[in-house]
């Protein structure tokens, strides 16, 4: 055959397994059509209690204080801050008692005494949001003892660590998260999530597809708002959730050990929040239990073995002595010394001669 007759042979060979390539790739798509489709697990969960909501107007820089009040009333209505939590629902911004120090105002200053802010800092920064959580919550040694705390400050250095841990938080303890929003400048609270993949109690492979936030502000109109994952990341300002940018907080914690600084500018020096995702999360349900130490088992007393009792020594009779002999009675017999010196000798008697 010549050449013009091989490529012709050739042309329709290729042509003709076009159709079976194609037949093939039809077939391989019905069966990817039927077999079975597994879809994503989806998990969700909700933890807001509207009557927990306390609003920060008209104290312009009380976002952590009312933040704070709603996160307390969250848990005392869920009945989720376990071993030794004290708080109890209450709302009241501004009480005439002058006893009371559970209202905002008092809050707001309590926070103020304990946080990490300068003395030019306006409200309270995440030091005191976590410290006023602790102490009205738990009590002081929640907020001075480390091994006590319930509620505890996180930075992360990515934005989907900082989500995961306040997904996980909410899913293990059920909760309220706060939120440093506004770039460290305000306070929100994350009362729920809806997630996809593995169980976020249990697991960190999941991916977040919406979160719930309430806004202390009441101007904001922002009361359990579903926001997607992506205007979180990147959408408006006022939810977007970004690093920490805030450099007025320039003191150590001192209920932590060791010495760091809590956010400044990175050419003062390095910090504990600058440039980091922040949240206030909870890491235990409630204080430990302290469990006490085991009473030690008292030695056992060992039972004396009686020694034996020696045989009693046998004490011998004792042979008794022979009486003595009497001495010999006086013989009844003169003797001839005693007949010499009687005078009269008795003779027998003599008939008498005639």
């Amino acid at each position: 055959m010549n050449s013009t007759n091989d490529a012709a042979l050739q042309g329709r060979r290729r042509f003709a397994a076009i159709p079976c390539a194609a037949a093939l790739a039809i077939a391989l798509l019905a069966a990817g059509a039927m077999a079975p489709v597994h879809a994503a697990t989806t998990w969700s969960k909700s933890v807001f209690v509207l009557n927990a909501v306390v609003f920060q107007d008209p104290y312009s820089t009380a976002c952590t204080a009312a933040s704070a009040m709603t996160m307390l009333n969250t848990v005392a209505y869920r009945h989720a801050g376990g071993a030794g939590f004290v708080w109890t629902p209450y709302r009241v911004k501004n009480s005439s008692n002058p006893t009371d120090y559970r209202d905002l105002t008092s809050i707001q200053w309590f926070e103020r005494a304990h946080d990490t802010l300068s003395a030019y800092g306006a409200g309270s920064d995440g030091h005191g949001w976590r410290n006023a959580l602790n102490y009205y919550g738990w009590g002081s040694k929640a907020m001075t003892d480390p091994s006590k705390h319930v509620y505890e400050d996180l930075a992360y250095t990515s934005y989907d660590a900082a989500v995961h841990g306040a997904v996980r938080a909410i899913a293990r303890y059920g909760m309220p998260v706060g939120i440093l929003a506004w770039a460290g400048h305000h306070a929100q609270v994350m009362t729920g999530y809806v997630v996809q993949g593995a169980d976020p109690a249990t697991s960190d492979a999941f991916v977040v597809q919406y979160v719930f936030l309430t806004d202390p502000l009441y101007l904001q109109l922002r009361v359990n708002l579903r926001v997607s994952n992506a205007n979180f990341r990147y959408g408006p300002w006022q939810v977007r959730f970004q690093s920490y940018r805030e450099s007025d907080s320039p003191y150590d914690d001192p209920y932590m050990p060791g010495w760091k600084r809590s956010s400044v500018l990175p050419r003062v020096g390095p910090s504990q929040w600058y440039q980091r995702w922040v949240i206030i999360a909870p890491i235990r349900a409630g204080l430990p239990t302290v469990t006490p130490p085991p009473s030690p088992s008292p030695s056992p007393v060992p039972t004396p073995t009686p020694s034996a009792s020696p045989d009693p020594s046998t004490n011998p009779s004792p042979t008794p002595s022979s009486p003595p002999e009497p001495s010999a009675p006086p013989s009844s017999a003169p003797s001839a010394d005693s007949a010499g010196s009687s005078s009269a000798t008795i003779s027998s008697s003599a008939a008498p001669s005639p």
